[in-house]
């Protein structure tokens, strides 16, 4: 059913087999698409494959719905947690989860929600745990695509079924969840969620107990085989397309609520070098305008000074005072011209500095640095608003990982990386090798330069018999 009122959003929904877009509006789901995840792909290059299974950008509240990473319930005793509310119970629950998701406390983000607490003085969290460097990047890669990346959170317990109010189960291969709505507005919701086992059924059995008794009766399960021998309830596979696209709609519907299971929002973008320069020249310019209006309010006390020496004939003693006072002030005037004119002159040398920088050096580093023996830069060619890379590669996903890679380094020299754009020339199987083209773009106009006024190519930074080896060894 399409909805032609509220806000557009995306979901981009990765699977351990599948990655899907939702674009939604409203809060109906218009448009679903899907294509199976290659086999190793990491997170950040599952949601680039999202992001481009349709030819839209994805908006800027694009949710990242993904299984790639730890989800589970923590019992802390309650009076170890006293007190405790907001960055510190964070902090708190990601140094108890540390034995149970291996991820540094110290170097990862955690989402959570409180859950009924377990009498007498157990209290019951639902987290779900993600490193840093993965939350940055999906961020970017959204960021790059042309949306912006609203939370990141994990599927399982976030559909629940049509019936509203009813509690619910999800099997997947890996996890087992149980899972309830509050019954009220104020209360807690209830769940579990446990890692399954092929070895033993104790798993199941503190499922059923720790949620609290007998299992719900209806739920989901990834495929048909993974339903648990000991289970009795009725359960719908999600390799069912019907019921694939209810709960992709139970999700997006779910997340209107965030409140109700744990995210991960997306991470702050810090000030960039370009917000600084410009509150610097800004700045710079109050500085400017300040010794300005001081010169001319000097200038103007000098002229009264002059007039009323005129007027008045003072003695030669007090007038020759005055002329003394007046020559200082004509040097104080002077120096004060001569300094604004150095502070305009500092900031103009700063600008052209900040603008030129060291740019070129940090673009060879960090090709160098991200050499590929599956990728090739044949060329760098300057053009009017920036620079082109191009070259050949023998994976087409190692030019969008160099793309990734390059973002953040180049961003503060001032060039934007825009998407990597190749072509297959079909000579394998798999379609390749692969010619591309990266675009570099200056953020900020910059007064044109001699170099910048040749289309000629240069050379290939990495060394041309080797990379000419490296495509006949793969081809």
């Amino acid at each position: 059913m399409i909805s032609f009122g509220g806000q557009n959003s995306t979901f981009l929904i990765i699977t351990a087999g599948q990655a899907m877009r939702a674009d939604v509006r409203g809060d109906q789901v218009v448009k679903l698409t899907r294509e199976p995840r290659p086999v190793g792909t990491t997170l950040p290059i599952a949601v680039e494959l999202a992001c481009g299974l349709t030819g839209k950008k994805p908006s800027q509240k694009t949710y990242v719905i993904a299984d790639d990473f730890w989800t589970g319930v923590i019992d802390l005793d309650e009076r170890s947690i006293y007190g405790l509310e907001g960055d510190e119970l964070e902090q708190m629950l990601r140094f108890e989860t540390e034995s149970l998701s291996d991820l540094d406390p110290m170097n990862s983000r955690l989402g959570f929600v409180e859950l009924s607490p377990v009498p007498p003085d157990t209290r019951r969290f639902w987290g779900a745990a993600v490193p840093g460097e993965v939350l940055s990047g999906v961020a970017q890669v959204v960021r790059v695509r042309g949306g912006k990346l609203e939370l990141l959170a994990n599927p399982i317990g976030m559909s629940s079924p049509d019936r509203s109010g009813i509690p619910w189960v999800e099997f997947t291969p890996e996890l087992a969840g149980a899972f309830s709505a509050p019954a009220d507005s104020g209360g807690f919701p209830r769940a579990y969620v446990t890692k399954r086992s092929s070895t033993s059924d104790r798993w199941y059995d503190a499922l059923a107990t720790l949620f609290g008794g007998e299992l719900p009766p209806t739920g989901w399960q990834t495929t048909p085989a993974d339903r648990p021998p000991l289970y009795a309830g009725s359960l719908e596979s999600l390799s069912d397309e019907p019921v694939l696209e209810r709960w992709v709609q139970g999700i997006v519907t779910r997340a209107a609520n965030p409140e109700g299971f744990p995210h991960v929002l997306a991470p702050q973008i810090p000030t960039s070098d370009k917000i600084l320069f410009r509150i610097g020249t800004a700045a710079a310019l109050v500085i400017t305008l300040a010794c300005g209006t001081l010169a001319w309010t000097m200038n103007a006390h000098t002229s009264d000074m002059r007039i009323q020496i005129d007027r008045l004939a003072a003695p030669r003693a007090e007038k020759k005072r005055l002329d003394k006072v007046l020559k200082e002030l004509k040097v104080e005037v002077e120096e004060l011209r001569t300094e604004a004119k150095e502070t305009t002159a500092k900031w103009d040398n700063l600008r052209l500095l900040m603008n030129q920088g060291n740019r070129f050096a940090v673009l060879l580093k960090s090709l160098a640095d991200q050499a590929n023996p599956n990728l090739v830069v044949d060329a760098i060619t300057p053009k009017s608003n920036g620079m082109t890379l191009s070259g050949c590669s023998i994976r087409s996903d190692a030019v969008t990982q160099l793309a990734q890679k390059l973002e953040p380094i180049l961003a503060p020299v001032g060039w934007s990386v825009r998407p990597a754009s190749a072509k297959g020339s079909n000579h394998t199987t798999a379609g390749g090798p692969w010619t591309f083209t990266i675009e570099l773009v200056d953020q900020q106009p910059t007064a044109p330069t001699a170099s910048l006024q040749s289309e000629t190519a240069i050379p290939s930074l990495l060394n041309p018999t080797n990379a000419t080896t490296d495509r006949k060894g793969n081809d």
